[in-house]
């Protein structure tokens, strides 16, 4: 059987399968079989991930929360003063 372009170039990517090979897995397999590799998977690929250290997300965290803050009295103050604008045309 000649393999697809799809075949041949999911050989050369590490940690993908070929469409033949899902096709027999998908039908021999069962929803067990499934989801336990599928967590199997889902473990190897945890423990590629690349963590930043605990200093560095709360640092971040920070300047996410204290950004917000500032958006959010930004927003309310235009809110606020289009709200006057808006009244004081209305009652005029």
């Amino acid at each position: 059987m000649a393999k697809t372009f799809k075949d041949r170039l999911m050989e050369r990517l590490p940690g993908t399968r070929t469409a033949s090979e899902d096709s027999r897995s998908a039908s021999s397999a069962s929803f067990l079989g499934k989801v336990k590799t599928f967590f199997q998977e889902f473990k190897t690929e945890m423990k590629k991930v690349s963590w930043p250290p605990r200093r560095e997300t709360m640092s971040s965290t920070v300047v996410v929360i204290v950004t917000v803050l500032i958006i959010v009295v930004f927003l309310g103050l235009v809110d606020h003063a289009l709200g006057r604008i808006v009244k004081s045309v209305l009652s005029y």
